[in-house]
């Protein structure tokens, strides 16, 4: 029933203070479930991308029969879903790590490696920011329609379904080094040509097909990054700090900048401060390794 601004920020705060912690123990959980199993994360973290194209599409069908106030009731419904499939998980004890589990959680976390990795992840998702908050805005503008839309969209979805999917070992095959690299040089390429070519479709696809490797990919080797860098015992305060300073910080920071950014110098000059935010990290990852 809100219908003012300052209301429906506290009510967000309120909605955040408890909704902010389901997804750093919802991932340490769900990395604890399958440490004896042959089974990469990926295939878990999956459910999640595919329940964001069921809820999108169905709440989008539903909208069009009902109109904008059938979304609460459709958020309400999922969250009972959710509550009801709390009663059946069977969280499983941590292994002791004898090396790791005699330090303090603030000792790991002013680690060298620790503070890097936090570093590139907030940059990481500072670059995600514009695409997350203008990217459909940007394409209207340079004459897509909303089905158009939707479509380039869900392809980004659907190619990080098919990495989950098939590309879960990939952090276990190559260096943590070269994949992040990968990320960022993909980022840089994806948000400038997002910003200068949006107007050729074919470049759009190609930069939506990227998406799953600055998203999803270095997701993956995020978690594997925390499960290295923290023990079982500090998993879910490991996994909470990621999400907090990485996804929130980071993100929260870079769509506040991207609104004011877009006012002030345009479109696609807000996307390419996001590809040069890639080329920063890219520059920090790169001199960390000559500096060892």
């Amino acid at each position: 029933w809100s219908n003012q601004f300052e209301s429906l920020w506290l009510l967000t705060c309120a909605m955040a203070l408890f909704y902010s912690a389901l997804i750093p123990m919802t991932d340490a959980l769900a990395v604890r479930s399958i440490r004896n199993l042959n089974v990469p994360y990926t295939r878990l973290r999956v459910g999640g991308s595919i329940g964001y194209v069921i809820a999108v599409a169905s709440t989008g069908f539903l909208i069009g029969h009902f109109g904008p106030s059938i979304v609460i009731p459709v958020m309400c419904s999922y969250l009972l879903l959710a509550l009801l499939t709390t009663f059946f998980i069977k969280e499983q004890a941590y292994d002791v790590s004898p090396q790791k589990e005699s330090a303090s959680f603030v000792s790991l976390l002013r680690a060298k490696e620790s503070i890097l990795f936090f570093v590139l992840a907030f940059l990481s998702f500072m670059s995600h920011a514009p695409f997350n908050v203008f990217f459909a805005v940007h394409l209207e503008s340079v004459g897509y329609t909303g089905q158009q839309i939707g479509l380039l969209i869900a392809l980004g979805v659907i190619m990080e379904i098919v990495l989950f999917l098939f590309g879960g070992n990939l952090v276990r095959k190559f260096h943590l080094f070269h994949i992040m690299l990968l990320c960022f040089v993909c980022g840089a390429i994806r948000w400038f040509l997002v910003g200068w070519f949006a107007e050729i479709l074919w470049v759009l696809v190609l930069t939506q097909m990227l998406h799953c490797i600055t998203f999803a990919l270095f997701h993956m080797v995020s978690i594997e990054r925390v499960r290295r860098l923290f023990p079982e015992r500090y998993a879910s305060q490991g996994q909470a700090m990621y999400s907090a300073f990485a996804i929130g910080l980071g993100g929260g920071l870079g769509m506040v900048g991207a609104g004011y950014l877009w006012e002030w110098v345009g479109d696609a000059w807000v996307f390419t401060i996001a590809a040069s935010i890639s080329v920063l990290a890219l520059v920090i990852l790169w001199g960390s390794q000559h500096l060892r």
